[in-house]
Order: C-alpha cells, then sequence, then structure tokens
C-alpha cells in the first residue's frame, strides 16, 4: 500500500505547481532561478480580477516583475514577495481590460525576474473579449449647414460610433436614423445622404437622431441637425397664380411641387406661397434641371409652362380639383389685376370656355404687355 501513496503525492505535486500552461486562475508555478521557467495560461476571459499566480521560489530569492515589451500591462500587476518567502503571488491592481491590451492583440505578457541570477521567467495571457462596451459617437451633436440647392445623394455631414471592443464580432457597428426619415438616410459607413431635395420654404431646419448599434445589441446615439439654407436670385423665381385659397396651396407644398415637376418635367422648389388682393395663391418657385441641377432660367420655364400648359393644368387639377386653373404671374403686375381670367378655368363646357377666351383677350387688349397669360 505505500507505493500508491507516492504515486498520490507524485500527481498532487504534478497539479499545484506545473512550468506548462494554465486554463484558469490562480495557476500554480515554481521557479529555480537557475533555467528559465516560461509560462503560458492560456485564454481567459477579461475582466478578472484576482490572483493569477502562485509561485513556489527559491529559498533567500529576489524576484521582481517586469515587462520591457509591454509597459501597460504592468499597470494591472502586483508582486506580493519577501526575501526569504518560499511563495511569491501575482495579483491584479484592477479588472483585466482586452482593449487597454489592443495594441498587444490583447496578450497580457509579464515576466517574473529572479534579480540575483538574471533569469527571467516570461508569463502570457491572451485576454478574451467581451461585448462590454457600447458604441460611441466622436460628437454629441453634429450640426452642418447646406443650401437647398444641395443635390440628392450628396453628402450632408458624415458621423463616426467608435465600438472599444477588440474584437471585429464585437466592434462592428450598423447605423440608423430614428425615426426613419424621407428626406435623410445614413449608409453603413455613418454617410448622412440627402434623400429628398430640401426647401428652404418648407422647413429650413431638421433635428434628428442617428443611432450606432454594435453585433450584442449595445447602442449609442447622437443627434444631428442641419440648418438649410435659402438663399437664391430672385431673377430666378417664376411665380404662378392658381385659383385657390392661398392656405389651401400652403397646406400641399409638396404635392404641388410634385404636380409642377411631373407636369414641366424639371425638379421644381417652392420658395413661397402667397396670395393676391382676392386670396388667391400665388406660388413663388424655382425650377432645375433633373440631371444636373442646374437652375433653368425663368423665360425658359415660362416657355415650358406655355408648351406644357395642358399637362401642368391636369397635374394641378388631381392635386386641388377639376375646377383648377394657373395663369403666369410677371413681378411687374399684380396677380389681382387678373382675377377675372380665373373664371370658368378648368370648366369643360364650351360656353365656359368662349367666355374664358374673351375674358382673356379683353385683359390682352387692356393690359398690354403685362406678361399674364392664363391656362
Amino acid at each position: 500500500m505505500f507505493t500508491p501513496c507516492r504515486v498520490w503525492t507524485v500527481v498532487l505535486l504534478s497539479f499545484c505547481f506545473t512550468d506548462g500552461s494554465w486554463g484558469a486562475f490562480p495557476a500554480y508555478t515554481a521557479i529555480d532561478c537557475t533555467t528559465p521557467t516560461p509560462f503560458d495560461y492560456g485564454s481567459a476571459d477579461e475582466g478578472h480580477s484576482s490572483t493569477l499566480e502562485n509561485i513556489k521560489t527559491p529559498a533567500g530569492e529576489s524576484i521582481a516583475l517586469e515587462s520591457p515589451s509591454c509597459p501597460v500591462c504592468l499597470s494591472f500587476l502586483d508582486l506580493s514577495h519577501s526575501p526569504g518567502d518560499e511563495f511569491a503571488t501575482v495579483n491584479t491592481k484592477k479588472a483585466l481590460n482586452a482593449e487597454a491590451l489592443s495594441e498587444y492583440n490583447g496578450y497580457l505578457n509579464y515576466t517574473v525576474a529572479c534579480k540575483d541570477s538574471g533569469v527571467r521567467n516570461n508569463r502570457t495571457v491572451k485576454l478574451n473579449d467581451l461585448n462590454d462596451n457600447a458604441p460611441e459617437f466622436e460628437e454629441d451633436v453634429y450640426r452642418v449647414q447646406v443650401s437647398e440647392f444641395l443635390p440628392v445623394e450628396s453628402l450632408v455631414v458624415q458621423v463616426k460610433a467608435i465600438d472599444a471592443d477588440v474584437s471585429p464580432d464585437f466592434n462592428a457597428v450598423t447605423y440608423n436614423i430614428n425615426p426613419p426619415s424621407d428626406t435623410f438616410i445614413v449608409t453603413s459607413h455613418g454617410s448622412v445622404v440627402l434623400k429628398k431635395q430640401l426647401n428652404y420654404a418648407v422647413t429650413s431646419f431638421y433635428s434628428f437622431t442617428v443611432t450606432a448599434m454594435d453585433m450584442g445589441g449595445l447602442s449609442g446615439a447622437t443627434t444631428v441637425e442641419v440648418n438649410v439654407t435659402g438663399e437664391v436670385d430672385t431673377r430666378d423665381v417664376v411665380k404662378i397664380s392658381i385659383n385657390k385659397p392661398s392656405d389651401v396651396v400652403m397646406n400641399h407644398v409638396y404635392d404641388t411641387e410634385i404636380a409642377l415637376e411631373r407636369g414641366l418635367e424639371l425638379l421644381v422648389m417652392i420658395r413661397d406661397v402667397g396670395c393676391d388682393i382676392y386670396c388667391d395663391a400665388v406660388v413663388s418657385f424655382i425650377a432645375r434641371q433633373s440631371d444636373s441641377g442646374s437652375i433653368v432660367p425663368p423665360e425658359d420655364v415660362k416657355s415650358d409652362l406655355r408648351y406644357n400648359k395642358h399637362k401642368v393644368r391636369m397635374e394641378l387639377q388631381g392635386v386641388f380639383g377639376s375646377d383648377t386653373a394657373f395663369w403666369v404671374v410677371d413681378d411687374g403686375q399684380s396677380s389681382g389685376s387678373n382675377r377675372a381670367l380665373s373664371i370658368g378655368l378648368g370648366v369643360g363646357l364650351p360656353l365656359a370656355a368662349i367666355v374664358l377666351i374673351g375674358i382673356c383677350m379683353v385683359m390682352r387688349g387692356r393690359s398690354q404687355g403685362s406678361g399674364y397669360e392664363c391656362f
């Protein structure tokens, strides 16, 4: 029965003091300060905060912790040992953090150095990254100023969120606008892009939230504020009157833009909705080429209104009803003086059409060069 006791004694010593690798903390090791004894802990989850290693040391030997290749590693460690002690303990000063060791690929490297003999015993721990960091934006608020003429699909502002986790499985982020916007979108790279043409007369300021979320569901948020500028040469503005109350047209600005765009096959930006002395709507707008975004000269727009008058009127009737009519307004003429032109417009009866033609002819005869054309 004596031999089995010896076998068990050897097994216990082998378990308690090892010079190979370890899979848990604390590790039990031994050094003799004559031959280097490297030790690899293997991998361990970050966040550990307690004893790393219990070391059996030669009697009377002085030892120290060193890490010339990783100075930051020593900020996590503390050695408890006095000359003459048989055992030394390596403890953590703070929780192990893979992000702090990202420069070293998440490895914690240190050396137990024998001062008298100069023997160095290297230790290595590979920290497993955990998803313990939420994405953080570089700015709490991104403020930008853009022109209302900024082309659709142009970059508005670039936002960026950083997830401090080391692993690509945890630090990759996706961006979203909350709540979803019909004017802006954000790409996977944090580019906020214009989705729909801006219009200073309708909205001159936008504020919305962009969120960044990692694969584990942790998220961060920032605010984007967009100021829209509306500087424009008034000589580029075209005015039309619509025989509807100005407040009605004001409540359908977007639909009116779409109707004019379809009728003219141009991009339309309504700058203002006013009223004449009879409270009919006077719509001021700018037209741009759909491909280049360049402003179309007003005279060309008026020519297009003449050429496409039936199509434009039909599109406007789709918004405001079958009795809708419009006419072009020149700056030198009050729209109220042409009030009579709205009578009968959009009515399909032959008699109304004859009356309309007569009224237009009379008005043109009385006001040569006024620039009014009824449609």
